[in-house]
């Protein structure tokens, strides 16, 4: 039997195994603190649900493209919660931003452009399709953001040749967020070599110091696709669905979208559909909850980031999303001792002699020997913890966080200890 070697080639999603793994090690009866799967652990709100009950006998096809309520109700909310201005018509409905991502990566040619320290599916979507990518670098010091000098140090010599950069802010796996002014800088980079942008928005609405995490798409209209869903603001990842915003500028790009759509997915679940229409009205009973699992998640992040780096791990400052990258470099010479050089073995030894999770970061795109791991600090029961916050008089400290992430604290505790035993 023949197959297609790019898809043979393909190993499963690190995060979905990795979840796989700890689920399996707790059904053996072994305690683990999981550090390595990133879903939000609050519930989906109330009037979401509720939706999707009332039209949960919807049975017909919607259009390919999307329900046209919703697409007015996610215009509305872009504009007055993203900053984002864009007519409902650009906007398409898919089965969750991945899919969307990934029916971008089919339809544009040329080279996809990967900062160092992304999500881990951009890379292996590329290759399925059988196109190039290329990893920028990044750096610790600018928390793994992609700084202009770099991207344009590599575009220079790249001259008359199509380039698409995948952009994501709030970041996975670093919790970074890009500032209006770093996104202006990048945006003047990729107007003049005519970049086309997927900027991966998923984790908008979860950031720590700002209502919202800020859009290239504002510095750079012509040639940027927006990219969100419900999976991460609104708890929803079960829902599947995802949207994305055509500019103006490449409205062109309409038929070729729709017809793609109608000969893969034909249209995203109806009752799914309706549901996302209450979340994207974004009513009080909706936006309280996100809002009060924002200062929890703001909190827990604040906590883990003390603590490790108080024990001597480099970490970075956790801004939005649920995650933060944390570095063994510093110990390198101390592992080499026990024969671990890489991060793959480095998550394996973690795992079994301390029972924490961890996310290599080689499948973040950084080079093997470099002992860099994403963190994802929601290892806890949301639902308490909501109702916790509800019932919290004054400012959200690391008491409250301990109190309501104990397997976090612990895992923490564990990780504190590994550094320890290699001083």
């Amino acid at each position: 039997m023949k197959i297609n070697s790019n898809i043979s080639k393909l190993k499963p999603s690190a995060t979905l195994l990795i979840n796989e793994t700890v689920k399996q090690l707790r059904v053996e009866g072994k305690k683990v603190y999981h550090f390595g799967f990133g879903q939000s652990p609050f519930p989906i709100p109330k009037p979401i649900v509720k939706n999707l009950k009332k039209n949960a006998s919807c049975n017909h096809y919607l259009p390919t493209t999307g329900l046209q309520e919703l697409k007015v109700e996610i215009a509305k909310f872009l504009k007055k919660h993203q900053n984002i201005k864009t007519a409902s018509e650009n906007i398409f409905i898919g089965p969750g931003s991945k899919e969307l991502l990934y029916q971008s990566i089919l339809i544009f040619e040329g080279t996809f452009l990967i900062p160092k320290g992304s999500w881990v599916s951009y890379v292996p979507q590329v290759n399925s399709v059988g196109k190039k990518s290329v990893i920028i670098e990044t750096y610790f010091q600018d928390n793994y953001k992609l700084q202009p000098e770099v991207l344009e140090n590599y575009l220079k010599d790249q001259k008359n040749k199509q380039h698409v950069l995948i952009l994501n802010s709030p970041n996975n796996p670093s919790g970074a967020i890009y500032s209006e002014k770093e996104l202006e800088k990048l945006a003047e980079v990729c107007k003049k070599y005519q970049i086309i942008v997927l900027s991966d928005e998923i984790y908008s609405q979860v950031s720590f110091n700002q209502k919202q995490a800020p859009s290239i798409f504002n510095y750079y209209p012509e040639n940027t696709i927006v990219f969100g869903g419900l999976s991460k603001v609104f708890s929803a990842g079960g829902y599947r669905l995802g949207f994305m915003v055509i500019p103006e500028n490449l409205k062109k790009l309409h038929t070729v979208y729709q017809s793609l759509f109608s000969e893969t997915f034909s249209a995203v679940t109806a009752p799914i559909q309706y549901a996302a229409i209450e979340a994207y009205t974004f009513k009080k009973e909706v936006k309280k909850p996100i809002k009060a699992a924002v200062k929890i998640l703001e909190s827990v992040g604040n906590l883990v980031y003390d603590e490790l780096s108080n024990a001597g791990i480099n970490c970075t400052q956790p801004q939005g999303g649920f995650y933060m990258l944390i570095s063994f470099d510093l110990f390198k010479d101390e592992l080499k001792k026990i024969n671990i050089t890489t991060s793959t073995q480095l998550a394996n030894y973690i795992l079994n002699e301390y029972q924490v999770a961890l996310l290599p970061g080689i499948d973040f795109y950084f080079k093997e020997d470099e002992l860099v791991f994403r963190l994802a600090y929601v290892d806890f029961n949301g639902k308490k913890a909501l109702k916790k916050y509800n019932n919290y008089k004054g400012k959200l400290n690391d008491t409250f966080a301990k109190s309501i992430a104990p397997n976090v604290v612990t895992g923490i505790k564990k990780l504190t200890e590994f550094v320890n035993s290699l001083k």
